[in-house]
């Protein structure tokens, strides 16, 4: 199946990749980046993508990974457990530093109550021991 996207210089953005194919489709990288890059530097040197396109993907990969730190923070913060969204908003910053620093301040956040809630536990778990 073979799906194509014009945008307005009339070029095509974006086809499914067939079986033979071995770059990454501009839709495969937006849907899931982290299965298709190894490392979001790999988006910043993509030579097929538009500045816009790699920002994009970017973008989507930024907030996935923000996404899993949150989870990571509230559920497990003993574990300290880190997503890539450092490595994805220095590569972001490529194209959109008020982005990237957006997402790095989301992050802080995160981290602070992370460690309050880790602080937290292992207070508990002191009392219960005393």
């Amino acid at each position: 199946m073979e799906i194509a996207i014009q945008n307005t210089v009339k070029r095509p953005v974006a086809r499914l990749r067939d079986e033979g194919q071995s770059t990454p489709s501009f839709i495969e990288a937006l849907v899931d980046p982290v299965n298709v890059f190894d490392h979001p530097r790999e988006v910043v040197e993509h030579p097929g993508f538009t500045h816009e396109e790699k920002r994009t993907v970017l973008l989507s990969w930024a907030r996935d990974e923000l996404v899993a730190e949150q989870v990571t923070s509230r559920l497990a913060p003993e574990l300290g457990i880190r997503s890539r969204i450092d490595a994805v908003a220095e590569a972001l910053a490529t194209f959109d530093a008020a982005a990237a620093a957006e997402y790095t301040s989301a992050v802080a956040l995160i981290r602070t109550r992370r460690s309050k809630r880790r602080l937290a536990r292992r207070g508990e778990s002191q009392e219960v021991l005393s």
